[in-house]
């Protein structure tokens, strides 16, 4: 019993810190400058890349003492599986993305206080730091918000109610961060969140809910720049 409280605290405690790291490269990708100059620019970069791999060596290290899931990690048998039903999977969660954002559209009114600050943000930032926030960004939170959280808080199947509740609240976290006020929107970013998590489980592998997620990034980013 002790064990296991202690390793839910850890794994509280990791999660923290892990987010803590992002919030930081997101101070980073929201310098307001067009002109950064290029020393600049590669200090972010490589600042970023190895808060990236800090974040992302805790998840594999965590993998490879509990894995019972069979995520991918480093151990051998564990490849990454680049299958066609995995990559239909990835591409099945953003069409559901988009068509909830699409439904959110025509049943929501306004803006959601997370897309309002990245809008801004985007006409104001290098457009190099902004492909890194497109690119990046999604990439961080794929690590923290199914690979951490799962690993730690999950971290062994269960019935598929429990399946579901992992899913639920894993979502529910991702749409608070998202839009902490509490709204439709908290509602539209936490069902993302829940694609986003079966994804993940269902492919065992980060790979492809990241392809999801940084898809509907560049799809939204793309579409508010016309």
């Amino acid at each position: 019993m002790k064990k296991k409280i202690l390793d839910k605290t850890i794994g509280i405690g990791q999660m923290i810190v892990t987010f803590l790291i992002y919030a930081v490269v997101q101070g980073l990708f929201m310098i307001r400058a067009k002109q950064l100059s290029w020393v600049a620019v590669i200090f972010i970069f490589g600042l970023t890349v190895a808060l990236l791999s800090l974040i992302y060596g805790i998840y594999q290290r965590r993998l490879n003492q509990v894995n019972d899931w069979h995520f991918t990690s480093y151990n051998k048998t564990r490849m990454p599986r680049f299958t066609l039903k995995n990559w239909s999977l990835a591409f099945l969660g953003f069409l559901v993305i988009c068509i909830l954002q699409i439904l959110a559209g025509f049943l929501i009114k306004g803006e959601a206080t997370n897309q309002a600050n990245i809008a801004t943000h985007q006409q104001q930032l290098n457009p190099i730091i902004n492909v890194m926030l497109i690119a990046i960004g999604p990439l961080f939170e794929e690590i923290i918000f199914r690979g951490v959280f799962f690993n730690w808080f999950f971290s062994k199947p269960g019935k598929k109610t429990t399946l579901f509740i992992a899913i639920l609240i894993n979502g529910l976290i991702f749409g608070l961060l998202h839009e902490p006020q509490i709204d439709l929107f908290t509602v539209l970013y936490a069902l993302c969140g829940c694609v986003l998590a079966a994804v993940y489980l269902k492919t065992k592998d980060l790979t492809f809910s990241y392809v999801t997620h940084f898809s509907n990034n560049l799809a939204v980013f793309l579409i508010s720049s016309l």
